[in-house]
């Protein structure tokens, strides 16, 4: 009321002023009159005219809170103050609409998000579980050449750990790999095109004493990003020695299989063979003396059986044999010949085995042996394609230039093709004919390795394999190989026909050990020996010649030592003989065929064998190899220590 109060007295106050009266007329009857009324009329002029403000107030209020207005504030609103109030409800409305769909995408989105964390976190576990466990060893490298990550294994390779080695440098740790390779170079070569934008894969030996040598293979790839930006390198190094191993364990027994399909063809010609040379011998005693001449002829028949004999044996140990690869300048010509020579005895004598040779200087850096094993798959495959009558299996050598690359340069290469006849391969086949343990074979008739082995060896020889199909007409296999330049082309050859030895002097040519466990072979050994002009003492196994060896001292020239014996083997008699300081001449022989570097080692850098020769051997070959060994031991003995030869009288005993 305050506020009315000063609204009606204060204006009848100053109306006093103007009428010229005092103030204290206006506290008399008069003046009380005149306020009272000025109250009065302020009251009433107070109330309509600020209403309505406090009723647009208290409607604003009420529309902001969201509820209707009181029915007396009602009374002093407008009209068009409801149609107002229906806009900012519907605009409120709206509001509070948007409001609560963007906090239910808000709820989801955070749900979304925390999904996500959760997923890459049991992503990025994963990872490093993955990365950790990981065989090989790997590291990351980003853009710019630092190392972002790298495993456990990269670690145990290098022998500490990598950031000791190269810190975050990616040179530094190319580097130290390179110093483990024994093909430095190669790897050097090899990383300067790895920093091109391409994925390459190398694979190389590690520098190890192990036996045999540890193989791995490295390989690096770049990282992308969704927009096909190169964002850093991945390096990753993976042992392969036991696969190589395993690989080499699955061709050998892919090689007997084979051997085991042309073992009865080759014991029939076999046994042929040794009737030819019986029978040669009977009808030579049944001769009577006066017939030298014939009797000559029926020895010459038995020698000629006993050389294809020994021939057919060497293809068969020379093929058999289990090796690591021994690649060396190789005539394909010979290759293909005794690819040939064993597939005759694993088809019927009703197949044509055909022969096209177009030149005679075809060499390449191969294993033989394993070239041998393919073309052996090869051949089987198509006898097994052949039709019943009529078969051809047909193979061929030949000198091509072919592309390179895709730059369109050429290079000098060796063609081999084996051809036939067959029903040829059904297209829905032709895409998987190199695919390990597929076959178009009955059940047991087929592995499915021989084509996936073949392609295996010629790739690691640098070479493919191409083929041409039609069905009902044939198919033909080409192994491409690099040509190179002619080597040596020096290869123990057993002789077609024996040349006669002249029956030597009189006089002693010196002293040979012969030890052999078969007391046969040895006889003849000690009589050819004997023919020639040696003295001959004989041991039964290898104890029994350490002592002779023993007892004997300077005065034994040359042993003739076999290597499969009781008690003491071949290997270990030398090995105690060269252990113990004596350095004689030795000549190894054997029915198997036998490896030279492995008697390097058992040598233990002394004087290793003279010579290897393999049974049976004949009086030319024995003449030759004793001879050299006579030679060395002459040579030995002119030797200020006498090579380490015992200097004692000797006690000797036949």
């Amino acid at each position: 009321m305050f506020p009315l109060w000063l609204f009606g007295f204060l204006p009848a106050m100053g109306v006093t002023r103007l009428m010229g009266h005092s103030i204290d007329w206006f506290f008399g009857v008069q003046g009380v009159l005149l306020g009272g009324g000025a109250f009065l009329g302020s009251y009433l002029l107070s109330g309509w005219m600020l209403r309505p403000a406090f009723a647009v107030t208290e409607a604003a209020a009420s529309v902001m809170r969201g509820v209707p207005p009181s029915a007396a504030t009602a009374e002093w609103l407008p009209q068009d103050f409801w149609k107002l109030r229906a806009d900012i409800n519907m605009l409120f409305a709206k509001h509070r609409q948007a409001l609560n769909a963007a906090e239910t995408h808000a709820c989801q989105t955070e749900q979304r998000l925390l999904n996500a964390e959760r997923l890459v976190r049991e992503a990025f576990t994963a990872m490093q579980g993955i990365f950790a466990a990981s065989d090989e060893c790997v590291a990351v490298v980003d853009g710019d050449g630092s190392i972002v990550a790298s495993n456990a294994r990269m670690d145990e390779f290098l022998g500490q750990p990598l950031e000791e080695v190269a810190g975050r440098d990616a040179k530094a740790m190319l580097t130290a790999l390179t110093k483990r390779m024994k093909d430095g170079e190669k790897l050097e070569s090899w990383t300067a095109l790895a920093a091109e934008d391409d994925e390459f894969d190398a694979e190389l030996e590690i520098e190890t004493n192990d036996t045999p040598a540890r193989t791995v293979v490295m390989r690096t790839a770049p990282m992308r990003a969704e927009s096909g930006e190169t964002v850093g390198r991945l390096w990753m190094l993976r042992d392969r020695t036991q696969v190589r191993g395993l690989e080499q364990q699955l061709r050998q027994s892919q090689k007997m299989g084979t051997l085991g399909l042309i073992a009865g063809g080759i014991a029939h010609d076999f046994n042929n063979l040794l009737t030819a040379i019986r029978g040669n011998l009977t009808l030579a005693e049944m001769t009577p003396p006066d017939q030298q001449d014939e009797v000559k002829d029926r020895l010459d028949g038995a020698t000629q059986a006993t050389v294809r004999a020994a021939e057919l044996v060497k293809q068969l140990l020379g093929y058999s044999r289990r090796s690591d690869p021994d690649r060396k300048v190789t005539n394909m010509k010979r290759v293909v010949s005794d690819a040939l020579s064993l597939l005759k005895h694993s088809v019927d004598p009703k197949i044509n085995l055909r022969s096209h040779i177009t030149s005679d200087s075809s060499f390449a850096v191969a294993d033989a042996t394993q070239l041998e094993q393919v073309l052996l798959n090869l051949g089987i495959n198509a006898r097994d394609a052949l039709p019943a009558q009529g078969g051809i299996i047909e193979m061929a050598l030949e000198n091509v230039d072919r592309q390179m690359n895709e730059n369109g340069e050429k290079g000098e290469y060796v063609m081999i093709c084996v051809r036939d006849n067959g029903h040829g391969v059904p297209v829905e086949d032709r895409q998987r004919i190199f695919e390990a343990f597929f076959t178009t074979k009955e059940a047991g008739k087929g592995t499915g390795l021989g084509l996936a082995t073949a392609q295996d060896i010629v790739r690691e020889h640098g070479g493919w394999i191409e083929f041409d199909t039609e069905l009902g007409r044939g198919t033909e296999f080409r192994i491409i190989l690099p040509r190179v330049a002619r080597g040596s082309d020096k290869e123990d050859e057993i002789p077609s026909t024996i040349v006669p030895v002249q029956q030597p002097e009189a006089q002693k040519r010196g002293t040979v050990l012969v030890v052999d466990d078969e007391a046969p072979v040895r006889a003849i050994a000690v009589n050819m020996l004997r023919f020639m002009g040696f003295d001959v003492l004989e041991a039964g196994d290898g104890q029994q010649a350490l002592d002779i060896i023993q007892r004997s001292g300077s005065l034994l020239d040359v042993v003739l030592l076999d290597i499969y014996m009781p008690k003491l083997s071949g290997r270990d008699t030398f090995k105690q003989m060269r252990a113990q300081g004596n350095n004689t001449p030795v000549v190894v022989c054997s029915g198997f065929v036998l490896d030279p570097d492995e008697f390097v080692v058992l040598s233990q850098g002394r004087t290793p064998p003279v010579d290897i020769m393999l049974k049976p051997y004949s009086l030319d070959a024995l003449t030759r190899a004793i001879n050299k060994a006579v030679a060395a031991s002459e040579k030995l003995k002119m030797s200020p220590d006498m090579g380490g030869l015992a200097l004692r009288e000797p006690v000797l005993t036949a």
